[in-house]
């Protein structure tokens, strides 16, 4: 099968719905995508165009089911060879949007191998590539800590936030300075990533600041930072440090004593009771 006969094999919109799909004819092009290699992907990906500037929806339909088809137990050569193929279309010549539909395929079928690749995009603001970057490196786990934090002390505008929450996702213990940092920020949705970071690694040291923050803020910052330090308290619990939780739900109730807060003495009551 050429590339031709394989994207022939998937149904071609009528109006918006696909009303007729060979499910056979389309496994069987999959199977032709993944035996046909790095040189098959890459011929597919080049009939991928940035949105509005034509008819590209068998060649995405193509790359999306081969994505979710590698997936899963007893596929892990196919997978390899599979999101290789599509990483090394990266460092090509293509639209930001193309690349952007790349990764997002990445952040299905890629592994540990695409994370270089993938983490290229990080501080890229245009057509959202920072977000789907951040995305795809967070769905492969672990092994993609290490590009977040080179990729933060370069983060300026939108990606500096995405990069410093996923460090908060992979719950990153060593990025807690980042997060401290973060905190004084001038930015609330920044200070706000700060204090979920150190919620996220479970900070019991910094409690104190967290709630001492949270107090700083008005309305919702405030509320948010609230909710994290409750969370933090929640963590330790459940991690057997129930007098580092103590503390804080002690704290919170103590600085919080307005009539207007009191719904959250209320919920330091209960978090108390739970710890007994």
């Amino acid at each position: 099968m050429n590339t031709k006969e394989i994207l022939n094999a998937f149904p071609q919109p009528d109006g918006k719905i696909l009303r007729h799909i060979d499910k056979e004819a389309c496994e069987r092009a999959v199977k032709q995508i993944i035996s046909g290699g790095r040189n098959i992907t890459r011929e597919i990906i080049d009939l991928v165009l940035e949105p509005g500037n034509g008819d590209d929806i068998r060649p995405r339909h193509a790359i999306h089911a081969t994505a979710i088809r590698v997936g899963g137990t007893g596929k892990e050569k196919e997978r390899n060879s599979f999101a290789s193929a599509l990483a090394s279309t990266l460092n090509d010549d293509r639209p930001k949007a193309v690349k952007g539909f790349v990764i997002r395929q990445l952040q299905i079928c890629g592994g540990a191998r695409e994370a270089e690749a993938i983490a290229h995009f990080l501080n890229d603001s245009e057509e959202h590539l920072y977000e789907y970057s951040a995305q795809a490196l967070e769905a492969i786990g672990q092994a993609t800590i290490e590009h977040f934090r080179k990729a933060y002390p370069l983060a300026k505008g939108a990606p500096r936030i995405t990069i410093l929450q996923g460090l908060g996702v992979l719950q990153d213990k060593k990025s807690r300075q980042f997060f401290l940092s973060a905190i004084q920020d001038t930015d609330l949705e920044i200070r706000l990533a700060g204090i979920w970071g150190l919620m996220r690694i479970s900070s019991g040291k910094d409690a104190g600041l967290m709630l001492s923050q949270s107090l700083k803020e008005k309305g919702w910052g405030r509320t948010k930072a609230t909710a994290y330090c409750f969370e933090l308290a929640e963590k330790l619990a459940s991690n057997g440090q129930s007098n580092e939780a103590k503390a804080i739900y002690i704290k919170i109730k103590k600085s919080h004593s307005e009539k207007q807060d009191a719904y959250l003495g209320e919920s330091a009551d209960r978090g108390l009771a739970q710890l007994k």
